[in-house]
């Protein structure tokens, strides 16, 4: 795999002028009373325009606010504009930015939409910028790195955040459940840690459920893919669905059978968080980020299962403008926020994942339940190859078909279907 150290750095001349030429800040915009006080001298800056997708909870906020300030510091004469917009809102209004001269410089992109905003020549090739010395080349893990490029070249860095399974403590312990059965290596150890863990009445009601299941998410699917097959993937190196394969069905009829089982319960769409934070299901499968949630509901009672199998990687992506004003200084700051000291305050202070190998102790200081999280990153796999052009249109067929077998169609001719509209978008978008 190239992983850009054949790249060289272009030289920052346009930014040593820029500097040269600018009227010096002393602070970067973002709350700082000396920042407006500056504004209101008539200070230039290079204001960096950045658009994170979310309601940007208190904690990424002040993780954010405290890397950019850094930045700034170092280069007074760069301010911020941080701006938070909900997913709902998101795309539709980063369409319309990148479409027209307001949008960000630097944004996030999910794993499906980053596709297709690639093609439209919209993300800056960063491999024009990373120095050949880069020391990320060697620190974060090689399927984080991959998906950040294309061909080769890297359009964006990559916030990770695989799938875990989350548990509740105070039910295993009521159930006795034991060390031995919280390590899962098959689908079989996981089945009986779905029985052992559901709680029922002395009448066999269930009182709380050993698991709950998304019945319609894609990431679901693919994490119960990685029970049966060690490379896991929707889709091939040619974006044809492979989802309806050995893998997929075999995951597809597991989840069913578990479900059937009744000691598991579905996803409630309308309660805006998992079972296991609200209380009705003991165990469930959810972004590394979820720990904080389910961990809020029930203070010191949620632990992460150590899981041996293939299990999804998938996050958010960072990337910059290609029709920034200030590309040089966007690939700058960009590189800045993920450079080990500002992934370690984003661990601190907001419990973000680095993706760095050798941060990986300290995020474990933050949390030792966090040990399962990363254990798990080494065998992590994303949807396929990346940046899939076609993503949204093509996997929106997906649940629906997930959901009809629970409803009683058989796995294979469900996901047949469903892979058969998924190669239609692909073939049609060529």
């Amino acid at each position: 795999m190239e992983n850009g150290k054949d790249k060289r750095m272009k030289k920052k001349s346009l930014i040593a002028l820029g500097m040269a030429i600018m009227m010096l800040c002393t602070a970067c915009q973002g709350g700082s009373d000396e920042a407006k006080a500056e504004s209101k001298k008539g200070s230039e800056k290079t204001v960096m325009n950045i658009w994170i997708a979310g309601s940007g909870d208190a904690d990424s906020d002040k993780a954010y606010k405290t890397v950019l300030d850094t930045y700034c510091e170092k280069n007074t004469d760069v301010d911020y504009q941080l701006t938070y917009i909900p997913w709902s809102d998101y795309f539709t209004k980063l369409n319309t930015g990148l479409a027209g001269a307001s949008g960000p410089d630097i944004f996030m992109l999910g794993y499906g939409q980053i596709g297709s905003v690639q093609r439209a020549g919209n993300l800056l090739d960063l491999s024009e910028y990373i120095p050949q010395d880069w020391d990320g080349y060697d620190d974060f893990y090689e399927n984080i790195l991959e998906i950040c490029q294309r061909d080769g070249d890297y359009y964006a860095l990559f916030k990770p955040s695989n799938r875990t399974i989350f548990y509740r403590k105070d039910i295993a312990e009521q159930n006795q459940v034991t060390e031995e059965e919280l390590n899962i290596k098959s689908p079989e150890d996981f089945e009986k840690l779905v029985e052992k863990m559901t709680v029922r009445d002395d009448s066999g009601n269930v009182v709380t459920y050993g698991l709950e299941i998304d019945p319609d998410e894609v990431q679901e699917l693919f994490t119960y893919m990685g029970m049966f097959t060690d490379e896991p993937a929707l889709w091939d190196d040619d974006y044809k669905a492979v989802y309806d394969q050995d893998a997929g069905i075999q995951a597809m009829e597991y989840m069913n059978k578990l479900y059937e089982s009744g000691n598991v319960c579905f996803q409630d769409a309308a309660a805006g968080t998992t079972g296991v934070a609200s209380g009705v299901a003991a165990m469930a499968i959810d972004a590394n980020q979820g720990y904080v949630t389910d961990d809020s509901a029930f203070p010191g009672q949620i632990g992460c299962i150590k899981n041996e199998m293939p299990t999804l990687l998938i996050g958010d992506y960072l990337a910059a403008n290609a029709n920034s004003k200030n590309p040089d200084t966007a690939a700058d700051m960009l590189l800045h926020m993920f450079s080990k000291d500002s992934l370690k305050q984003f661990a601190e202070i907001a419990g973000h994942y680095s993706g760095r190998k050798s941060l990986n102790e300290d995020y474990i200081k933050i949390n030792p339940d966090y040990e399962n999280i990363v254990y798990s990153y080494d065998k992590s796999f994303s949807y396929g190859k990346p940046m899939h052009p076609n993503f949204g249109e093509a996997q929106s067929n997906i649940g629906p078909a997930m959901e009809s077998v629970f409803n009683g169609t058989e796995a294979a001719a469900a996901l047949k279907d469903s892979a058969a509209q998924w190669n239609a978008v692909v073939e049609a978008s060529k």
